[in-house]
């Protein structure tokens, strides 16, 4: 590419350069985890779907970075999915928009590099190590694809790079974008009902930034069709190079429908008459892609666990609402993926455990399970716990009897001892803002 024409292109992503400003709209909860991040020679890695705010949250960054006086020309962004360098993908490309701002930007000093969707760039992890280790330079890089990201960084950036998941708003962030700040048991007494009548939105149009900020219901629901589509084709289908389009949509929409019930391979594999092998691919890209996560059972015995199946949860309710075969009985399943999507953002491993009782989640840190949930999310009126829902504390689990049991309600609050536990009845919303 000319170099004229490439320094038009990097001057459109750094107005900052001129203005000293730059837009990065509300701040996320991440953002002090990056900024601890600022003083480290580690190569910063936001991964996450498409859309989830990874790009604003490096215009953050950004944004604090000018605010203590860096000079603004010592920073660079650029957007790796810029059309007109679609042509050109390579390393090459990196270096040469580099070397363009370096000869006409910032010659000399430290430089603060931002790439957004680098996994576009084939062996762009030796690039970057390369100029981390050679030069005064901080590094951070974003991308939509989570295992393409671990395999690069396994390779090249092992030890080198400090990694983060973006998700789309927690429901204190999406609390934020409504201009409510819920820190405390007693302002949430006090704004309980302005909290609930939110906790519905969120579950029904989810906290992806964009659509939150949206008037209209239509803007929502369209945006969110349009994220869809996005991450079908241009993170699944164009990346793996996939040909049967109608199965890998199908798939996609049966899990988005079916969040939180229990699957295998095997099961997909019969409901849609294709390959074992097949089936397999198009779930592990859908995964890839953030679209799903998968929940596995706890076990000891790693045959156990991949016998026993998985339970898939969406990155997104609004997402799944879009475009799922949605039903009104559905409500419970969606509180539970909200639950998932939260512990997933605080715990390293979460999964479900079925022994002695089914628990919708179990949180295991280090060598020990440290909490027991269930999510019970039943009519407000109901203040009767079923027997059922109780009977997954009853028994211990063997070696972790200290384990906090956990119950997640409508609106339900209370402790109840049944023996072997003393169970916490925690409203939903009371436990995501982490109140009470």
């Amino acid at each position: 590419m000319q170099t004229a024409k490439l320094y038009d292109i990097i001057s459109s992503y750094n107005r900052f350069w001129s203005t000293g400003s730059v837009d990065a709209g509300i701040e996320r909860d991440l953002l002090s985890s990056c900024l601890k991040q600022l003083d480290s020679k580690e190569v910063v890695v936001l991964k996450g779907v498409r859309r989830c705010g990874k790009s604003t949250l490096m215009a953050q960054v950004i944004r604090e970075l000018l605010a203590h006086d860096v000079q603004a020309t010592s920073i660079l962004r650029i957007n790796m999915e810029e059309p007109l360098f679609s042509a050109e993908y390579s390393v090459e490309l990196l270096e040469q928009i580099y070397r363009t701002y370096r000869e006409r930007v910032q010659p000399e000093g430290k430089c603060w590099l931002f790439l957004d969707e680098v996994q576009n760039i084939p062996a762009w992890e030796s690039w970057v190590r390369g100029r981390s280790e050679t030069e005064d330079i901080k590094i951070f890089v974003t991308g939509s694809s989570s295992q393409m990201l671990s395999r690069e960084i396994g390779t090249k950036l092992t030890g080198r790079n400090v990694s983060f998941e973006v998700f789309p708003l927690s429901f204190q962030e999406f609390l934020r974008f409504n201009n409510l700040e819920v820190g405390t048991d007693l302002i949430y007494t006090a704004r309980k009902a302005a909290v609930r009548k939110l906790f519905n939105d969120y579950l029904k149009y989810g906290g992806f930034p964009e659509v939150v900020l949206k008037d209209t219901s239509e803007g929502k629901e369209l945006l969110l069709k349009n994220y869809f589509e996005d991450i079908l084709y241009r993170d699944i289908v164009t990346r793996y190079e996939i040909r049967d389009v109608a199965n890998l949509r199908n798939l996609a929409v049966f899990l988005l429908t079916n969040v939180a019930r229990l699957t295998s391979i095997t099961k997909l594999k019969n409901n849609f008459t294709i390959s074992q092998d097949k089936t397999e691919n198009y779930v592990s890209a859908i995964l890839e892609s953030y679209l799903l996560f998968q929940l596995q059972m706890f076990s000891y015995s790693l045959k156990s666990t991949m016998r026993a199946g998985f339970k898939p949860y969406t990155i997104d309710t609004g997402l799944r609402n879009r475009v799922a075969f949605a039903f009104s009985e559905d409500l419970g399943w969606l509180v539970e993926n909200v639950v998932f999507c939260h512990l997933k953002q605080h715990h390293e491993e979460v999964y479900y455990q079925t022994s002695g009782g089914e628990n919708d989640f179990v949180v295991k840190e280090g060598m020990r399970i440290t909490r027991r949930i269930q999510v019970w999310y039943d009519d407000v009126a109901n203040t009767v716990v079923p027997d059922r829902e109780l009977a997954c504390f009853r028994t211990p689990l063997e070696g972790h009897e200290g384990a906090e049991a956990i119950l997640l309600t409508n609106d339900y609050e209370d402790v109840i001892d049944i023996g072997t536990a003393k169970v916490q009845c925690i409203p939903v919303v009371k436990f995501l803002l982490e109140i009470g």
